[in-house]
């Protein structure tokens, strides 16, 4: 009979199958944050369950809510061109409300998309520092200019 290995019952593994991308990424990303592919998985699931999913039901919303109003704004931009082919359009002068409109609505949902993104890379920092996944400036350096 065998000696029994301490802890060996406590342990599972998982067999996971990714594209050749997908996994050239793995490998960028444990050597930029200088840890095996093992570990950061490990890593980045305990620190998923503790930051929770990338977007919340909240923020799914407000991406559909922002998402319909540009579907309008592109609507309206339409009613816009059509009028001009058939020779309807009004001088410039007269549109300029409309166009002041639209140009407001495109700030605010630029605003609006700007937070949201803001909060996503805020909670990918959050995921990175729970996991311990702090990478170098020089280690993002080379991996930015990998990626380009």
């Amino acid at each position: 009979m065998g000696r029994p290995v301490a802890g060996r019952d406590e342990k599972r593994s998982l067999r996971v199958e990714m594209s050749a991308a997908d996994f050239h990424l793995l490998e960028q990303a444990s050597a930029l944050f200088g840890v095996g592919k093992s570990d950061l998985v490990r890593r980045l699931v305990r620190a998923a369950v503790e930051v929770g999913p990338a977007l919340s039901t909240e923020s799914i919303a407000q991406i559909e809510d922002l998402a319909a109003q540009v579907r309008i704004v592109g609507r309206n931009l339409m009613q816009v061109l059509k009028a001009i082919h058939r020779g309807e359009a009004v001088g410039i002068a007269d549109s300029e409300p409309v166009w002041r409109g639209l140009h407001e609505l495109i700030e605010a949902l630029d605003a609006e998309l700007s937070a949201l993104g803001e909060a996503a890379i805020r909670q990918s920092a959050g995921l990175r520092e729970r996991a311990g996944l702090q990478a170098s400036a020089s280690a993002r350096f080379e991996a930015r200019g990998a990626a380009e």
